[in-house]
């Protein structure tokens, strides 16, 4: 079973009037405050011997991702921090001190917390992110048939950086590792279109799995054109030498980036928001009748992938 149909088919159940479905969950919608999760395991999500400045960005930017997602403005979070007995006073001043530098670029409080120590050599990072809204919240079951599809930034890059870690890919990419290390939350695009997007989530689990998650949520299909997809020229090179490599592209995950979509009406404002926010925006498709996301080539063949996104359970 795969992790999604575990949360499907036991989470979901918990409460029939449950709040989870999206990004985050809408606790208040007179005051508009949300609420959003996520756990990082050392070997899962991060390697072993990670930089503790590096970990905690990874750690606060993951979770405010989705409350860009959301449309929304982040507030705090509160930190839950499982450590190996002989973690070093360094690392404690390193992770606090990046934690800090998080704080002043995005404007939030650390609002509580825990921390507790154990004998296995393993980090685990806990983080519930709160975030509050002064216009629309978007959601991802509100796609409409005709729809456009729209990303942000570029894809794949934080996928082909994990490979370049891992050995795979020999030749080293500062920009993709980076991407894989620290990413950036779209906290401004995701205020400035949540009165014009009819729906929205961050890619964390691969472009075409987080799509999927739209589709099903607003009970739609999907079409969408790999040559529309962006690019960094750094994967455009790596595919090149290597077309392979468009499966961890495609369902790769760890881009953050923002996938919504919109009314055609609104195409114009879209250029208008990507270039107040100095973020590329690329149409990539349309929402269509339908339950699936069809994937096309530059000649409208359909492509079938092997690996649709990661999964926690595979």
């Amino acid at each position: 079973m795969k992790e999604f149909e575990y949360i499907k088919n036991y989470i979901y159940k918990l409460d029939n009037d449950s709040l989870i479905g999206d990004d985050a969950a809408i606790i208040d919608h007179t005051n508009k405050l949300l609420v959003t999760k996520d756990i990082l395991i050392e070997g899962i999500h991060f390697f072993k011997n990670c930089n503790p400045t590096i970990l905690a960005k990874k750690a606060i930017r993951s979770n405010l991702s989705d409350i860009a997602a959301m449309g929304s403005i982040p507030y705090g979070y509160c930190l839950g921090l499982v450590l190996p007995y002989n973690i070093t006073k360094d690392w404690w001043q390193n992770f606090t001190n990046s934690l800090k530098e998080e704080h002043e670029e995005f404007n939030i409080k650390l609002l509580g917390g825990d921390t507790t120590s154990h004998k296995e050599d393993k980090i685990i990072i806990s983080i519930t992110a709160f975030g509050t809204s002064n216009g629309n919240i978007l959601k991802r079951s509100e796609a409409k048939i005709g729809d456009f599809i729209y990303v942000s930034g570029n894809i794949g890059d934080a996928a082909l950086g994990l490979l370049i870690y891992r050995k795979i890919i020999k030749k080293n990419y500062n920009n993709l590792t980076n991407k894989y290390d620290i990413p950036q939350p779209r906290i401004s695009l995701g205020i400035s279109i949540n009165n014009i997007a009819s729906s929205c989530i961050d890619i964390s689990d691969g472009l075409i799995q987080d799509l999927e998650h739209i589709c099903h949520s607003s009970q739609v299909g999907a079409e969408i054109y790999l040559d529309k997809i962006p690019l960094s020229n750094e994967a455009q090179e790596i595919i090149n030498n290597s077309p392979k490599y468009i499966d961890n592209i495609l369902s790769g995950g760890d881009d953050y980036e923002l996938i919504f979509t919109t009314s055609p009406y609104f195409s114009h404002i879209i250029k208008e928001i990507s270039y107040k926010n100095k973020i590329k925006i690329s149409k990539i498709g349309e929402i269509t009748p339908g339950n699936s996301v069809i994937l096309y080539d530059k000649n409208r063949n359909i492509i079938t992938l092997n690996n649709k996104g990661f999964n926690h359970f595979a």
